[in-house]
């Protein structure tokens, strides 16, 4: 049985509403960052434009130097997934 693959969302505008919008860690101005642990993924590509949150440039890098991207989040007591599901759903809603 062939399993349906789901499409990637790639979603500028969405993008455009993060960028700038409270880190979730620090609460500085911020960039789009996409979980590296959730929605479809192969080799050198992206999750989706839906699976990403606000990060600061600085809190971004930690992120990429720590490595382990689920326990980097445990750590801070921030459930990315929720945040992403939300905000998404949210900005689909006004849209």
């Amino acid at each position: 049985m062939l399993i349906p693959k789901h499409k990637r969302v790639r979603d500028e505008a969405y993008l455009n509403t993060l960028r700038g919008t409270p880190c979730l860690v620090c609460k500085r101005g911020s960039q789009a960052h996409h979980l590296q642990h959730v929605g479809e993924r192969g080799v050198g590509m992206k999750s989706g434009d839906d699976w990403a949150v606000p990060l600061c440039h600085a809190c971004h890098e930690q992120l990429h130097k720590f490595g382990d991207e689920r326990t980097w989040w445990d750590l801070e007591g921030i459930d990315p997934i929720k945040w992403a599901k939300d905000n998404y759903s949210n900005y689909r809603d006004e849209t």
